[in-house]
């Protein structure tokens, strides 16, 4: 008999997480396991990207203006936790009325941690996966009446996965977990898919083209980025800064852009379902995050070959090894700047670092990734 998995997730917009989901499930082992998804809201750019075998269970359709606007005043007198303590947990446990798991996870925190914590005694085993260094943005408490509230759900929890040893570091800095609970298993990355889509001959570039790639949102920080290209720009390099993705800031971005008149030289081109095939044409990966966990964008720009510069912060810095794959960099604005100043300047440091970048990407094993996933099922 096949066991009976359930993944929770809110919904499956174009970032990271959601993007490992989805190669997770590509590469699932069906005839064992019988798959279902939890959305909050049935929407996403990967909903499309889901494989037949896997059901999908659903609240909502989609995340409409009514629920944005009554979560912002939920959120407003500090009564959010509490109204999804007894609607949403009414609708999921209605949802789910006569169902048994064999595992539970929540793929992602904050929202799917708070479901979750609603189900579990429908499963024997409990995981949950942290994608992100909560120590240093902890967003996820919007979802709890306080952090103890989190913490005992996360305490409650078979398992909880990181994806990074510097995210499990930071975690438990945060919260006293057993160490026999916390395992780190690394996002997986298929390098050869990654490679297959890369090769194409539509995609142009005109000069040196820079690229970053990652939603709109505070956590990437992509103001520093054109405060960076702005500097670039007036200090005389010809260049173009091409930023892949979509998402709430897109517009404030948009607008710091034309008042740094940048217009001729970073171009927003929105979301690429083949975004390789960009990435590959370009001579330089930026990351200017202020919060990762073991970012997808820099493996990715690894399996490419790229010459990468990013900000010397949680999962980047263990992926590059203290600047042997890639340049770390402080989060200073004027460390960006200069190092993305030393990799234009200098043709033998990238070509270093593309080689460098090769060589890391050995390291991503689909099978051996698979097979750590299978072992806490």
């Amino acid at each position: 008999m096949r066991k009976r998995i359930l993944f929770i997730m809110p919904s499956l917009p174009g970032g990271g997480a959601e993007k490992v989901l989805i190669d997770i499930l590509k590469n699932f082992d069906y005839y064992s396991y019988e798959v279902t998804l939890f959305l909050e809201y049935k929407e996403g750019i990967y909903l499309n990207d889901i494989v037949n075998e896997v059901r999908i269970l659903a609240l909502h359709k989609q995340n409409t203006i009514w629920f944005e606007r009554l979560h912002r005043i939920l959120r407003f007198f500090h009564c959010y936790a509490l109204f999804h303590s007894f609607v949403y947990k009414y609708m999921f446990l209605t949802l789910l009325k006569g169902e048994q798991f064999d595992t539970i996870i929540s793929f992602m925190e904050g929202a799917a941690v708070k479901f979750h914590s609603y189900i579990m005694h429908k499963a024997g085993n409990n995981l949950s996966w942290v994608h992100i260094d909560l120590k240093q943005k902890h967003w996820s408490l919007d979802f709890f009446r306080n952090s103890e509230d989190e913490f005992n759900a996360y305490r409650k929890m078979d398992k909880i996965v990181f994806v990074s040893e510097d995210v499990k570091k930071r975690f438990l800095e945060l919260y006293t977990i057993k160490s026999d609970k916390c395992i780190v298993i690394y996002n997986l990355i298929d390098v050869s898919e990654i490679r297959q889509k890369a090769v194409s001959s539509h995609v142009e570039k005109r000069k040196f083209t820079i690229c970053m790639v990652g939603r709109l949102n505070k956590q990437k920080r992509y103001d520093r980025a054109l405060s960076v290209a702005k500097q670039l720009k007036d200090t005389g390099y010809d260049f173009d800064l091409w930023i892949i993705g979509e998402g709430n800031l897109e517009k404030s971005l948009k607008v710091m852009s034309c008042e740094y008149e940048l217009n001729e030289c970073v171009h927003f081109l929105g979301f690429k379902r083949n975004v390789y095939a960009y990435m590959k044409k370009t001579n330089l990966f930026l990351n200017t995050s202020e919060a990762e966990g073991y970012p997808l964008v820099i493996c990715e720009a690894l399996c490419l070959g790229l010459p990468i510069v990013a900000t010397n912060i949680s999962g980047a810095s263990e992926i590059l090894a203290q600047s042997e794959y890639g340049l770390l960099v402080s989060e200073r604005k004027e460390d960006i700047y200069e190092g993305v100043k030393r990799m234009m300047n200098d043709v033998s440091l990238r070509e270093r670092y593309c080689n460098h970048a090769m060589l890391r990407a050995e390291m991503f094993n689909v099978p051996e990734t698979m097979a750590q996933i299978y072992s806490i099922l």
